[in-house]
């Protein structure tokens, strides 16, 4: 697997998460590390999962998360479950053999933290007084995927600084939403871009009786390396479209940011994500890991939902005027729960 060199275009994606000055500093409440994966060289291994049972009696208030790691380590998605959800010992262990699932996972707890790819270290930062809360007598469950490009073998570990904060410093909880685009066919030796809108309004409506009225605090990213382009948006009933977060940059970087101050919804009733490519092979390009692609975002909110999206049937749209290849991927099923 070709792993592109990253490069920086950030613009105004300058925020806490960024690894450079002006990064806010964290004093771990927790520290763990998970056992050390075994790679060979030219290796990869997905469908990894591993835990960390906290043992906590008590709701951990979580503000801040830094995550380091050995290297190989492609990209991993963590969440917090009751302990006794995918049951066993703690450690690595197959996915497929807990029944572990990304979505299931964030539904089922919430999300923790997800890893831009191919990064060694990088921090989630909260604004003041806004938190994941992690319920009592929860467990830590990741799933895994690594790429070792390198000449050698190597063990390669993954560890987790957390700060947490006193409940009375608490002024926000926040809770997840994160769409994935599966339905990508990337056109060979060309640009192309892919948008998918989905319309939250009916959930908001049928779950909790009000309009989509909350507030965005932070978004991560997800693409693999021949990404160049992402962009979340509101859309409205009249089909305006406001920005909520824009960059473009490769992998090798953080790919999330703190909005600060927080972007309101306003109501809108659609969130949209766009993501875009450059296919510098001579072959199509699906979602996938090693040597594919993928579109994911994952944003936490003060709404009173967790929220998943997929996608459906794309449609391909065929050249703009600037020669990118454009696409329109329906929205999929839209899974929804009330807030622990």
């Amino acid at each position: 697997m070709r792993i592109r060199t990253a490069t920086l275009v950030l613009g105004l994606f300058l925020a806490a998460c960024r690894q450079d000055a002006g990064e806010p500093e964290i004093t771990p409440t927790l520290t763990h590390s998970f056992e050390p994966i075994a790679i060979g060289s030219g290796e990869e291994v997905s469908n990894v999962c591993q835990s960390w049972t906290l043992n906590n009696a008590e709701p951990l208030y979580v503000s801040k998360i830094r995550q380091r790691n050995g290297g190989a380590w492609h990209h991993s998605n963590w969440f917090f479950v009751p302990e006794n959800t995918y049951d066993g010992p703690d450690g690595t262990w197959d996915c497929d053999d807990r029944g572990f699932h990304d979505v299931s996972a964030g539904l089922e707890g919430g999300a923790l933290f997800a890893q831009s790819t191919q990064t060694l270290e990088e921090l989630q930062a909260f604004q003041e007084g806004a938190v994941l809360e992690i319920p009592p007598r929860h467990r830590i469950v990741g799933g895994v995927h690594l790429v070792n490009v390198s000449a050698a073998p190597m063990d390669t570990a993954l560890t987790f600084d957390i700060e947490t904060i006193p409940e009375e410093e608490v002024r926000v909880r926040l809770r997840p939403i994160a769409f994935t685009n599966t339905a990508l066919d990337i056109e060979p030796q060309a640009e192309s871009r892919y948008g998918m809108t989905c319309n939250l309004k009916a959930q908001f409506e049928n779950t909790l009786g009000t309009p989509p009225d909350y507030n965005i605090y932070y978004v991560l990213a997800h693409y693999h390396e021949w990404g160049n382009y992402f962009r979340l948006s509101f859309v409205d009933d009249e089909g305006g479209d406001r920005t909520i977060f824009e960059l473009q940059d490769s992998i090798g970087e953080p790919l999330g940011t703190t909005l600060d101050p927080p972007i309101n919804s306003q109501s809108a009733s659609s969130l949209r994500v766009e993501c875009g490519y450059v296919n510098t092979t001579d072959r199509r390009l699906e979602y996938g890991l090693g040597g594919q692609e993928m579109c994911v975002f994952l944003a936490y909110t003060d709404a009173d939902l967790k929220i998943g999206a997929a996608s459906s049937v794309n449609t391909a749209m065929g050249p703009n005027e600037d020669g990118v290849f454009m696409n329109e991927t329906a929205c999929g099923p839209i899974l929804a729960a009330p807030a622990n």
